[in-house]
């Protein structure tokens, strides 16, 4: 039998109101559904997804000055950019790419 949206949700509500179920059992569902609600904040607080992509966009944009100052500061002809600059860079190029790329939606 599949769990439909919100199917949890009901069945948490349906423990807590129902007389014959143990008090611990009820505490336990009380917990459940504050921790369910917590987690759909975090979906739908747009802020958090938009200060998450203001820091790694820095941090992209603060690489690649870092590593343009550190290439005109020294010699031109024999540079190379410390591979930690390169792995902090690609990292948050990465994390933005997964960000904003689009999700596949479900079909199913």
């Amino acid at each position: 039998m599949a769990i439909q949206h919100g199917g949890i949700e009901n069945l948490l509500k349906l423990i807590e109101t129902d007389p014959s179920v143990p008090a611990d059992i009820k505490l336990q569902a009380r917990k459940l559904t504050g921790d369910i609600e917590a987690a759909s904040a975090l979906r739908t607080d747009v802020w958090i997804y938009r200060a998450v992509v203001v820091v790694l966009g820095v941090t992209v944009l603060a690489t690649i000055m870092g590593g343009l100052g550190l290439a005109f500061k020294g010699d031109l002809t024999n540079f190379k950019l410390p591979s930690e600059i390169v792995a902090i860079g690609s990292a948050a190029v990465g994390a933005l790419a997964g960000l904003l790329a689009p999700s596949p939606k479900d079909n199913g």
